[in-house]
């Protein structure tokens, strides 16, 4: 069949990026626990019966994780196998794109006629999936075993209606089992009502070969908008790198290398110089990393460039199997994102200098933590939070607190959502001062967010270990800490991930995020810039005349103001 005409493909194309919107709405509205309807850790897709992807809401991670759901779907079953009505559940690091086992995603087949012409997902952050520290986060795991629940592709639904062989097994591996079935089973439920109806709809409207011809036309068309992007960039090879602690063997950090080669209308990021896979977990898994070059690419072109298997076909990545970004079973990878954030770094960094954009430094890892309460009775609690941090600063911009790198679209939980639902009152929430790392363009500072317990529990959670790498004579940002018993002499603070840590009720912890990295010297940055940092807290007066060259009339009067 002919290419779909212009008018015709600008209004599928929009459909199904409405679709996918439409659907992540609704799991908003409908998810039970706060990492989904809070947090917003998760996001949805459209593929076709191939596992191409033809639509997805913002998730940079997920661009590549659909694909290779699907493509470990297949593994187990054969399209012939599917009915409609069917909801296929995984978790396996190893067996779909899941990059650990607190991610699961839901995929249910798009009939038409009898024929699978596509599938409708949904992936995120569940709660808990059992083992031995409360939201399956456990710093010490060793093996994807000692990670929770893994499950290979299952049938989870069959004619609408939960399968309750599978619905048990997850119910038995979680403290938290009917969050974890109503998380599972809206995204099942936006799969069927709004993702395979809408696509229904479209089949109607304009007909099976004009849809099918159009997941062509719309990876061709994107691929050739990205080369076109491509082509006006450099020839040439663009590289960064930085070190991931690793907890396991302390003191020899692994190198997380990136080359960014540009030849013509191609670009090839190869990783393979990247050193081996930690006994820690902390390793990611190849899908996320190729959505996060994606999503470089996207930023250093064209935001509105679409989110679908065209991007794979114009950008190559290349990996070296055994290593901490191409881990081989049983490889643990709980804390990925603690290394993801630093690849994301690594990543946008050389692309930028492909593409001849400002110099970029590096951002800060994103904290999370996870406690687990015992509430009355048998219930239990688990209290998930995700932490953006400070962000990278570039050559002409400073770096915002709260952001950090932007490998998810994740979000702050709400003091209020927190203290409703939870055992705990948060007693302090504010800026950490002098976190950002100096430069003429300052990175985004870090900030403190502390908590009083009202019930004991188990702290997991963390951030990596690591200072954000500053640029061309920018400053490096802070370290993030989980701290217990803060400002006591019982004081402890924890560098890198930690996890089982015994909480009493009234013991108060607190988790201090990190800085982002700064460019260019900060002798360098505008006074009036600096004295607007002292009044907004972002650096004490202190580093201003010390950093930054400020006089000491200079400060007095930046804080008469």
């Amino acid at each position: 069949m002919a290419r779909v005409d212009p008018i015709t493909y600008e209004v599928l194309r929009a459909r199904l990026d409405g679709i996918v919107r439409e659907m992540e709405k609704a799991v908003f509205r409908t998810g039970y626990s706060t990492i989904v309807r809070e947090s917003h850790d998760f996001s949805c897709g459209v593929l076709d019966r191939q596992g191409r992807l033809v639509g997805q809401s913002f998730h940079p991670g997920h661009m590549a994780a659909y694909p290779e759901s699907i493509k470990g779907l297949l593994q187990f079953y054969s399209l012939d196998d599917m009915a409609e009505g069917d909801a296929f559940l995984a978790n396996h690091p190893y067996y779909s794109g899941c990059p650990h086992a607190n991610d699961m995603v839901i995929m249910t087949p798009i009939f038409h006629e009898d024929e699978v012409i596509g599938f409708a997902a949904s992936m995120g952050h569940t709660p808990d999936i059992g083992g031995v520290s409360a939201g399956s986060r456990n710093a010490t795991s060793r093996d994807i075993f000692g990670e929770g629940l893994q499950i290979m592709p299952v049938r989870y639904m069959r004619n609408y209606e939960l399968v309750q062989d599978t619905a048990s097994f997850v119910r038995a591996n979680s403290r938290v089992p009917e969050m974890m079935i109503g998380d599972l089973s809206a995204k099942a439920g936006v799969c069927f009502t709004i993702g395979e109806e809408r696509v229904k709809d479209a089949l109607r409207t304009y007909g099976r070969e004009t849809l099918l011809q159009m997941f062509d036309d719309l990876g061709e068309r994107t691929e050739q908008q990205a080369r076109d992007y491509i082509s006006r960039w450099k020839d040439g090879v663009s590289e960064s790198e930085t070190w991931v602690d690793d907890p396991s063997n302390p003191g020899k950090p692994i190198r997380l290398h990136a080359a960014a080669i540009k030849e013509g209308d191609r670009l090839i990021v190869d990783f393979t110089a990247t050193g081996d896979q930690a006994a820690a977990p902390i390793n990611v898994r190849e899908p996320f990393i190729r959505g996060l070059v994606y999503n470089g690419v996207i930023c250093m072109t064209d935001p509105y460039l679409p989110i679908n298997h065209g991007l794979a076909n114009a950008i190559e990545c290349r990996f070296r199997p055994g290593s901490i970004i191409s881990p081989e079973f049983p490889g643990p990878v709980g804390f990925y994102s603690k290394t993801m954030a630093i690849a994301e770094s690594v990543i946008m960094t050389a692309v930028a200098k492909a593409a001849g954009q400002p110099t970029l430094a590096h951002g800060s890892t994103q904290s999370s933590i996870v406690i687990g309460y015992q509430g009355d009775g048998d219930r239990q609690y688990v209290q998930y939070e995700l932490m953006y941090a400070g962000a990278r600063a570039f050559d002409g911009g400073d770096g915002f607190s709260g952001v950090g790198a932007r490998a998810s679209g994740g979000r702050f939980t709400s003091v209020e959502i927190i203290e409703s639902e939870f055992p705990v009152d948060m007693t302090r929430f504010e800026v950490l001062p002098d976190t950002g790392g100096d430069g003429k363009s300052r990175g985004g500072p870090g900030y403190v967010r502390e908590y009083k317990v009202r019930s004991g529990g188990r702290l997991s959670g963390g951030a990596a270990k690591r200072e954000a790498a500053g640029m061309d004579g920018g400053g490096n940002g802070a370290n993030a800490y989980v701290v217990v018993h803060p400002g006591t002499d019982r004081e402890e603070r924890y560098p890198g991930i930690a996890s089982n840590l015994g909480m009493q009720p009234g013991e108060v912890f607190s988790i201090e995020t990190g800085g982002g990295g700064g460019v260019l010297p900060p002798t360098e940055r505008d006074h009036e810039l600096v004295k607007g940092d002292i009044q907004d807290g972002l650096i004490t007066p202190a580093k201003a005349m010390e950093v930054y060259g400020l006089s000491e009339a200079e400060v007095v009067e930046a804080l008469a103001d």
